[in-house]
């Protein structure tokens, strides 16, 4: 009986079919039963449900841009209230954040920090909240002359009338600021293209890179890094690399770091991002935009991102 079970077994392994409708499984099919086998890596795994989740954003996100009303602006031009188009894009930004949380994976910080990024950089760009408002200028006087009675056979004498009060012009209601339509919709175009950039990398499998950090002098720095911003509950412990040398496997994002290179008799050079106090201020690890080389050049202190390792010198 177990010989024939292991044969049937065998036989089903030689009938083994991708499934072309759905990348990534294959399909076991024995007499009688039919048992599908999921080969996805982790990886694969979570860029396909940030992929889901960020499709999503980007949906919402298209249909309350197209109920975005517009009012007219100066010389009656299409226009936004600058309130409208902010609250749209901290609805999206909010809406995304939630969108990596329920993909539940602490990693996705940078990723989560580099939209974030983005977001304020294109929102310090708005205008202003306030509005402009018009008021009259006070009245002209106006001038009134009345004949008063003649005196005598003299010519008549003009007599001192009194200016009738005139009530004030009630003021104009307040002008709001408005934000051109063609500026807001090249802000929120930029919005689209953030977030879709983000899907684009996921629904290609992108999300995560391999990251080579050097340094000049060739010495062996100790360079780490983590997720830029805040987190929930614990820090999650920096990742380290040995330069020159690879770290694999990296989620994409907006990562801050420190590189640390021994000089000599217990004395270290130190490079930070951020660091306020720098005379040079280092390069962001950008993992999404920039390379996927990252330079640290201690003569200089100062650490970017460069083309290849070759240029790291």
């Amino acid at each position: 009986m177990k010989i024939r079970r292991f044969a049937l077994l065998l036989t089903g392994l030689l009938l083994v079919t991708a499934d072309s409708a759905d990348a990534g499984k294959i399909v076991i099919r024995l007499p009688g039963v039919t048992a599908t086998v999921n080969l996805e890596t982790s990886s694969k795994r979570l860029a396909h449900a940030v992929a889901q989740n960020v499709k999503q954003v980007e949906e919402r996100f298209a249909i309350q841009r197209l109920a975005l009303r517009t009012t007219p602006g100066p010389g009656g031009a299409p226009a936004y209230l600058p309130g409208d188009v902010k609250d749209l894009i901290g609805r999206t930004r909010e809406d995304f954040d939630q969108s990596l949380e329920q993909v539940g994976d602490p990693r996705l910080q940078a990723l989560r920090a580099w939209l974030d990024d983005e977001f304020q950089r294109i929102q310090t760009r708005l205008p202003p909240p306030g509005s402009t408002a018009w008021f009259p200028g006070p009245s002209a006087p106006r001038a009134v002359a009345v004949f008063a009675d003649f005196r005598g056979y003299g010519m008549p004498v003009f007599a001192k009338s009194k200016s009738p009060k005139l009530k004030p012009a009630p003021p104009q209601p307040p002008k709001p600021q408005t934000i051109p339509a063609s500026t807001a919709d090249r802000l929120l175009d930029e919005v689209a293209q953030a977030v879709h950039q983000i899907f684009v990398l996921a629904d290609g499998n992108h999300l995560e890179v391999d990251l080579w950090v050097g340094s000049e002098p060739e010495q062996k720095a100790r360079f780490s890094f983590r997720p830029q911003g805040s987190f929930k509950g614990s820090t999650p412990a920096p990742l380290i690399v040995q330069t020159n040398g690879w770290r694999k496997h990296i989620l994409c994002g907006l990562y801050i770091y420190e590189a640390a290179l021994p000089i000599g008799k217990g004395v270290t050079q130190t490079i930070r991002y951020p660091d306020p106090t720098a005379a040079l201020v280092s390069e962001r690890l950008d993992l999404v935009k920039g390379s996927r080389f990252f330079c640290c050049q201690f003569d200089k202190t100062y650490c970017h991102h460069v083309d290849d390792k070759k240029d790291c010198r």
